[in-house]
């Protein structure tokens, strides 16, 4: 009896060994919360090692360090738009109660067995997608009383009903018009990396809240660059959808798509936001599954293109640095990579592609500002409404002559030759400011040299909006010197999202992984 109660015993001390061992191997630093991705945070959760609100509450404490004053009403403006706080600045406002309340849910989900694919993931959401209860003022005063929203987008609909949280709205350039993101309503938000730089832009505030940990998933939207300018500048993956695949609109050059810390996570979540939805007539049917495992890359063929031709200044030092790398990487996996140039001319490219764009329904944004007061536009906005009367039926149809042109051209090029994809640089700069605008004192630099004339000319993303049936995805490949992330884009052939994703996958195992180590935000010059 005595022996049989000692056994009792020392397996009750080896018990509480085992579970105090595997409590003390699940304790975390509110830091290793803020940036758990999304796959380990749903292993967890299950598990009951950690719980939603936990990685919530580290989030909401790092955008209480980093982020800076959040405003509680948009139609409160600001004076000093311009003024270096000494924060990131990428949230236009918050959602911590009802956060804090819906992480309570779904801890209690998980505990009963009830949770769903995203169940208490945090998302920052870009102002631009509608959220019911929040208001979408596209980063203008015109608009800071805009209506509350009644419903939400479909992006937003099927994030929710997977279980998503929704704790913040993300900053926006004016009307999304440009790739830095600073407005007179919200100031200029910062890279975390680098704050004299650039977060890119038009979803600049929700590549720099993944960048600075606020949130583990942020949407974006894009319609000229403004998820893969984001992922690059910030060293997130972002995922520029062909056209219709996540249900956006019916303006063939625009559509929403994920923004991610790592790879898997961004399969996980475009594996939420893809397919069929009511409010939108052209989102494709059936819904696509991504697959979580890609074969190798042994004896696949991959194009690569410096696109120096672009810009008119060459490409800088740093970015061509970061492209040999990952050709050599990618030939050291196996692949066949050859190099085909293109000899496009980027400001030939975006003066048709964005009199075109323009003269699609995005005119809608000229009209919304008929009568205004113009004078409280930012420079950059104020530059697009000029454009009024050189816009029309005939720059849509110069635009579709140039798509028709350059689709020809990469198929014949690429495709047809059995390239399984293509990879060019999201931008040719080695810097882009935080501040920058039209005039040529903040324009990007180029190996020391600042670019004159029409800054779009340091970035080549736009090529894929105009030709939108392309899939692309931006991988973080490189730091540079500034210390500022290096993207490259990926571009599968039209609807072949699975190509894109499988050599993305490949690159996001064989280059250097940002938020590991020391390869963190240092959040250096926040003054």
């Amino acid at each position: 009896m005595q022996r049989k109660m000692m056994q009792v015993l020392w397996a009750f001390v080896f018990l509480l060994f085992v579970t105090s061992g595997a409590a003390q191997a699940h304790s975390f630093t509110q830091e290793e919360l803020a940036y758990m991705p999304a796959v380990e945070q749903l292993k967890h959760f299950k598990a009951g090692t950690i719980t939603p609100l936990e990685v919530l509450e580290a989030q909401i404490a790092r955008i209480e360090k980093y982020n800076g004053p959040i405003k509680k009403n948009s139609s409160d403006l600001l004076d000093d738009y311009r003024t270096w706080n000494g924060k990131v600045n990428a949230i236009q406002f918050e959602r911590f109660a009802e956060a804090r309340e819906a992480a309570v849910k779904a801890g209690e989900r998980w505990k009963n067995g009830t949770a769903r694919a995203l169940e208490g993931i945090t998302v920052g959401v870009k102002n631009d997608d509608e959220v019911a209860g929040w208001r979408v003022d596209q980063g203008s005063i015109l608009l800071k009383d805009a209506p509350i929203c009644e419903h939400d987008t479909a992006v937003v609909e099927k994030l929710r009903d997977a279980g998503a949280i929704f704790v913040f709205s993300t900053t926006v350039p004016e009307f999304y018009v440009t790739y830095t993101t600073w407005s007179k309503l919200y100031g200029i938000t910062r890279n975390p990396w680098n704050g004299d730089t650039t977060v890119g832009g038009s979803s600049g505030g929700s590549g720099a809240a993944l960048a600075a940990g606020f949130c583990t998933l942020a949407t974006g939207s894009d319609m000229g660059g403004s998820i893969r300018l984001p992922a690059a500048f910030n060293g997130v993956y972002g995922f520029k959808p062909p056209f219709g695949r996540v249900p956006t609109s019916d303006i063939q050059y625009e559509t929403f798509g994920p923004m991610a810390r790592n790879f898997d996570d961004l399969v996980i979540m475009q594996n939420i936001i893809n397919g069929p939805s009511t409010q939108v007539m052209s989102s494709i049917r059936p819904r696509m599954e991504y697959p979580t495992k890609y074969k190798d890359l042994k004896g696949a063929k991959i194009a690569v293109s410096y696109f120096s031709q672009w810009s008119g200044m060459g490409n800088d030092k740093e970015v061509d640095a970061a492209m040999d790398a990952t050709v050599e990487a990618l030939r050291k996996a196996g692949a066949q990579v050859d190099v085909i140039e293109f000899d496009w001319n980027g400001a030939e490219f975006m003066d048709i592609f964005f009199k075109g764009l323009m003269s699609t329904q995005m005119y809608m944004l000229i009209e919304q500002t008929e009568g205004q007061d113009l004078s409280q536009l930012t420079p950059y906005a104020a530059a697009i409404i000029g454009m009024k009367d050189q816009l029309g039926p005939s720059k849509l149809v110069e635009a579709g002559i140039l798509m028709n042109k350059c689709h020809a051209e990469i198929q014949e090029r690429i495709f047809e030759q059995g390239y399984e994809a293509l990879i060019l640089p999201t931008c040719l700069a080695g810097e882009v400011p935080a501040d920058m605008d039209i005039d040529d004192t903040t324009k990007p630099v180029f190996n020391g040299k600042r670019l004159t004339g029409n800054s779009m000319k340091a970035v080549t993303t736009s090529i894929f909006n105009l030709l939108c049936t392309y899939p692309v995805v931006d991988v973080p490949v490189a730091i540079s010197s500034n210390n500022v992330p290096i993207g490259l884009q990926v571009v599968g052939n039209t609807y072949d999202d699975i190509a894109a994703f499988r050599v993305a996958a490949q690159l996001s195992k064989v280059m250097p992984k940002l938020y590991t180590g020391s390869r963190m935000p240092d959040f250096r010059n926040m003054k």
